[in-house]
């Protein structure tokens, strides 16, 4: 929150996050979807900097779970 990341960059940390969480809670995708991922997504929007208009693109939202 205090490093002053980009909102690519805060994504790919978050996505990253959620990889290493399901690696050592296999099966758990519905509830990191439900408890964590909104909380990352809170935290991408609060803490990033903000994107100049002319640079903006389209935000990848996390992956849906896998069954």
């Amino acid at each position: 929150m205090q490093s002053g990341l980009g909102r690519s960059e805060a994504e790919a940390l978050a996505t990253h996050a959620r990889l290493a969480i399901l690696d050592l809670f296999p099966g758990c995708e519905e509830t990191f979807e439900i408890i964590y991922a909104p909380r990352f997504r809170r935290l991408v929007e609060e803490f990033t900097r903000p994107v100049p208009a002319d640079r903006r693109g389209v935000v990848i939202p996390f992956p849906p779970p896998q069954s």
